[in-house]
């Protein structure tokens, strides 16, 4: 194994693919779009909350910052916009404008090391180090979260991004690759409670009451199919693990605060046990949520934890009157590596005194050999004139059919005789190998009758005009997304026998999809497409 103690995540990805939603124009006028800002640095403000003022409704922002809402909502109605570490603000539904994406600025609400005073005790005032913060988070995860059943209604997506631009090139795509395979719904998930083991318990279920794959964008069945770590598609340095059950289950058992007394992710592993000994904490000061100060946490891996050849680093933020954890964000890479192997980030938020699933995020890059490169499509032989018609599926590059003798080869029957090529011609679309026939018919045990079956063509070493060797296949890298956006919980609500639920250990796509009579309620948060400017 790579690291002294093993990554450990586990990975399954199904093909997707129930029902279709038709292609969209970038501004829908049954939608409004938003996108949050900092007011300081104008950078976007990721997975901010984003509530229905008088509901427990709502949607979390996307990483640029942006979120939609359907037009149909009460325009006298107000949304509230909050994050740690700014101030909360409001804004009626009705001022929001249609056809363009609306800008909102938050204010940064953070207070500076030197001003936090904790205080331990009723007379004696004193600074509590980060470690033990922690350490009474960890304690404090019983008291703080959901012992008895719940459950919430969220937004789900997975989707695949490229790297770089080489999976743009080799591919030719039209649409956007800005989101490659994106699959969305809305489900419910039902949880027996804090406590309870995931994947096991009968009472945690999840019901499916739409799914769809989102064709506004690529689709490529190439990069969904299930990860081998051998061949076809793998993750550098990583184990895979072939439990764990379908793509939602997989991202619920990433969760390190629901499943903080079992193995999460490396170098998380058990929180309750492993995460205050594989990691140096450094307190950074207090951030607010409205009126509740937050510590704010850097952490990164010990070497012991994390092994020479890679690096772990993160923040944790915890309420500094419960000790309650509100997020967690986590990030593992390859030394002197810009690009992480994975990214992990969750949010929790208090509702009627116990903490909730806000969202969970988690960001896996893969690699994975793909279908585009360049190679012969058909092979036409002419048994009166003697030669073979060559069709790429790619422009050939001409230049690089010389010198022939090392290019191309035609062997007879299973002795291999060589067969001479008299000559090699180039026209627009294919190649024209022409056969010797006098030095064919001269080979001793030459036999027209099985010919078309005996003889056979080799070519290598020609290049299409982009400088793609033929037959060889190039290897893309992606990151692959699967995200959870909670809109509303339910505190104490349970599942009834007779709901058809989710199959834990198949593919999502596969479950059946529930009758959902307030489905008008929610709605798939979809990403906007790429803009430039504010």
């Amino acid at each position: 194994m790579i690291f002294k103690k093993a990554l450990f995540f586990v990975i399954t990805i199904f093909c997707c693919c129930l029902q279709r939603i038709n292609a969209q124009n970038q501004f829908d006028q049954d939608q409004f779009f938003c996108r949050i800002l900092d007011e300081d640095s104008k950078t976007p403000i990721f997975y901010a909350t984003v509530k229905l003022l008088g509901t427990n409704r709502g949607v979390i922002a996307d990483d640029e910052g942006q979120f939609r809402l359907p037009s149909t909502l009460d325009v006298s109605g107000k949304i509230s916009l909050s994050s740690i570490g700014y101030r909360t603000k409001e804004i009626v539904i009705g001022k929001l404008l249609s056809k363009q994406i609306n800008i909102i600025y938050l204010k940064p609400n953070v207070e500076e090391l030197d001003a936090v005073t904790l205080v331990s005790g009723r007379k004696k005032k004193r600074r509590f180090t980060a470690r033990q913060i922690i350490k009474k988070a960890l304690q404090n995860i019983v008291l703080n979260y959901p012992k008895k059943p719940f459950s919430y209604i969220a937004y789900y997506r997975d989707y695949q991004q490229p790297v770089d631009d080489s999976y743009r090139v080799l591919s030719n795509q039209k649409k956007s690759t800005q989101y490659i395979n994106l699959n969305e719904s809305i489900i419910e998930v039902f949880d027996a409670g804090f406590g309870t083991d995931y994947l096991t318990n009968k009472q945690n279920q999840t019901l499916l009451y739409s799914y769809h794959r989102n064709e506004t964008f690529a689709q490529d069945s190439a990069l969904a199919i299930p990860y081998d770590n051998v061949k076809e598609k793998y993750l550098e340095s990583v184990i895979i693990s072939p439990l764990g059950g379908n793509e939602l289950n997989v991202l619920n058992i990433t969760n390190a605060i629901r499943n903080h007394d079992r193995m999460s992710f490396s170098f998380i592993d058990v929180l309750d046990v492993d995460f205050l000994k594989n990691h140096f904490f450094s307190l950074q000061g207090i951030r607010y949520l409205d009126d509740t100060p937050i510590y704010e946490i850097n952490f990164v891996a010990e070497d012991a934890a994390s092994g020479a050849l890679h690096f772990a680093k993160g923040k944790i933020f915890i309420a500094k009157e419960n000790f309650a954890i509100h997020k967690l964000n986590y990030e593992v890479f390859k030394q002197k590596k810009k690009n992480a192997l994975y990214r992990v980030a969750l949010e929790y938020a208090p509702i009627k005194g116990k903490m909730y699933l806000n969202y969970i995020t988690f960001n896996n890059k893969f690699q994975v050999n793909t279908d585009y490169y360049f190679r012969i499509e058909n092979i036409f032989l002419d048994l009166d004139n003697m030669f073979f018609d060559v069709y790429f599926n790619r422009k050939l590059d001409k230049k690089t059919i010389t010198p022939i003798s090392n290019k191309f080869k035609i062997t007879y029957t299973s002795k291999e005789h060589k067969v001479r090529i008299k000559d090699v011609l180039t026209f627009d679309d294919h190649l024209r190998i022409v056969i010797d026939q006098e030095q064919l018919f001269s080979i001793p045990d030459f036999n027209f009758k099985n010919f078309s079956e005996d003889i056979k063509l080799k070519i290598r070493n020609i290049s299409d005009i982009d400088g793609n060797v033929i037959n060889e296949i190039p290897k893309v890298t992606l990151n692959q997304y699967r995200e959870i956006f909670v809109q509303e919980i339910f505190p104490g609500k349970k599942i009834k026998d007779t709901t058809k639920t989710m199959n834990k250990y198949a593919p999502l796509s596969t479950s059946e999809i529930n009758l959902f009579k307030d489905k008008d309620k929610y709605w798939v948060n979809t990403p906007l497409k790429k803009h430039t400017g504010h």
